[in-house]
């Protein structure tokens, strides 16, 4: 039986972020919202049984750049969380380039990696604005699927667990 990892890689905190720090800045232009901050994250989303140390080792040796990367360390605020996916179908060049890489370590047991990014909207606490916000600057609804949620603590993954397509 065949499990999922999910890797978040963010930058450190005090490090410029500069897809938040662009996203934040055409959020400000267009005026869709008052947002104090916006963090962005790529994720990866592993299919195959991956053990503790096998992660571990992808997000040391293959996806994080320890000088200015870390695996996601969660702070809980105020602010939504969209995550974004490429739709089943779709190409993922980088998805497939991360499942050879991983193949390449050594690690036969990842079938398929997908990729997406998460977007923290700190000072945005009502989904309808955050949805606003994705649907004008971050989704294409041909391509892409996407879940909006609270900012929820490390382990809790409930909130984030139904996607929804736009």
């Amino acid at each position: 039986m065949a499990g999922t990892t999910l890797i978040a890689v963010a930058h450190k905190p005090g490090i410029l972020d500069p897809v938040g720090h662009g996203l934040k800045k055409d959020i400000d232009e267009l005026g869709l919202a008052s947002v104090k901050a916006v963090r962005s994250a790529q994720l990866y989303r592993l299919e195959g049984e991956v053990s503790n140390g096998d992660r571990e080792r992808i997000e040391k040796d293959l996806l994080c750049d320890p000088i200015i990367q870390q695996c996601e360390a969660h702070s809980v605020g105020k602010s939504m969380v969209v995550d974004i996916w490429y739709k089943p179908g779709v190409t993922d060049v980088v998805g497939d380039s991360v499942r050879k890489g991983i193949h390449d370590l050594g690690i036969e047991t990842v079938q398929e990696v997908r990729t997406g990014m998460r977007y923290h909207f700190d000072g945005v606490t009502k989904r309808d604005v955050a949805e606003k916000i994705a649907l004008t600057l971050l989704v294409n609804p041909l391509v892409h699927e996407s879940s909006i949620s609270p900012d929820t603590a490390p382990g809790d993954q409930a909130a984030r667990s139904a996607r929804h397509d736009h």
